[in-house]
């Protein structure tokens, strides 16, 4: 049977205005959530102008969803032939070289690279600009020296990791998620700030790639999931090795030489102390929305929490603003007015 589907629209290119553009459609920030935006409303006809200030795919790409995954993959790599005994498959433990597990983590980043690009947005129609974006006024974005004039626009400028203020741990250095996957050598002892998401698969991965691994929680690990499986979770944990601390902070922080030293609010199995490689930070996000200029006009603010849902237009002084952070779910919206192309189906970030 053909395909009847109708055909997409075909894209409207923004319109060239003294000084700048203007468009149907603003997105800030071209991570997962504004180029799914993008895509779907470029191919509804509406002209689109995308910005963004770093790299193109945003954290998903670059350092989160992506990186992290195939890291997780080369740590189960890892482990299948740890665990291969049970299956009457008998092999020695695993040579783990982890210049190439990075080279694998850093190769699969640039094969999805093409599929988020400038040329392929471009050729969809968007309109993309390399710069950073500024708020001057309701209607009106400034970015890369132009003035960009929209009828909608939506704040998807992503998050970056919270860093608690432990004493001492800005001088003795940390990683995050923005700059873990540069390593090209395996920590000797990775100690997690976090037991969220980001804490504990990274804690489980490092471990199963032959890094000695320690994770400080002040609650407990996983708090928003269920306690029935957090269980088996944490079971398995610590079957593989990683030291679990649970309702456990981080007093202070320093360093001795090569080594960090980690003093404990609590007594764990080692005393106070926790001597460490290296320090990864995963103790929750925060949205990147501070050099907007949107504070003046807007409840989106520092404040907001990464996992809000999409901040529909009544939500905003500034007029037809929409905001997607970090790990929402948006919902879908109709950013044009009634006789804008846009308003003809709606779009979903994911």
């Amino acid at each position: 049977m053909a395909d009847e589907s109708p055909p997409p629209l075909a894209p409207r290119r923004p319109e060239r205005v003294e000084g700048g553009l203007r468009a149907d459609l603003c997105i800030i920030g071209a991570g997962s959530g504004g180029l799914s935006v993008a895509a779907g409303a470029v191919q509804m006809g509406a002209s689109v102008v995308l910005i963004e200030k770093g790299e193109m795919g945003g954290d998903c790409l670059n350092t989160g969803c992506v990186p992290s995954k195939a890291l997780i993959a080369a740590a189960h790599a890892a482990q299948a032939v740890r665990d291969a005994s049970r299956f009457g498959v008998h092999a020695s433990a695993p040579e783990i070289r982890f210049g190439e597990v990075h080279a694998h983590v850093h190769g699969v980043i640039a094969a999805i690279a093409p599929h988020d690009s400038v040329a392929r947005f471009e050729g969809l129609g968007v309109h993309v600009i390399r710069a950073a974006a500024r708020f001057a006024g309701p209607e009106i974005v400034e970015a890369g020296g132009q003035r960009i004039h929209a009828r909608r626009f939506v704040v998807a400028t992503g998050s970056r990791a919270a860093v608690p203020p432990i004493p001492g741990l800005a001088d003795a250095g940390y990683l995050t998620n923005e700059t873990i996957f540069d390593l090209t050598q395996c920590p000797q002892h990775l100690l997690v700030v976090g037991g969220g998401p980001i804490g504990v698969e990274l804690a489980q991965a490092f471990r199963r790639l032959g890094a000695r691994v320690t994770l400080v929680e002040k609650a407990r690990i996983l708090p928003r999931d269920e306690p029935e499986i957090v269980e088996v979770l944490r079971a398995a944990l610590r079957r593989e090795g990683v030291t679990l601390l649970e309702s456990t902070g981080l007093h202070s922080v320093r360093r001795e030489g090569d080594r960090i030293v980690a003093t404990l609010d609590a007594d764990g199995p080692d005393g106070r102390h926790v001597e460490a490689s290296h320090v990864l930070v995963a103790a929750g996000r925060r949205p990147n929305v501070e050099d907007l200029g949107l504070d003046p006009m807007s409840r989106i603010s520092a404040s907001t929490p990464p996992a809000s849902r999409m901040t529909r237009q009544e939500s905003s002084s500034t007029r037809g603003c929409a905001a997607a952070t970090a790990g929402s779910s948006p919902s879908a919206t109709s950013p044009a007015g009634p006789n804008s192309p846009m308003s003809r189906g709606s779009t979903r970030a994911s």
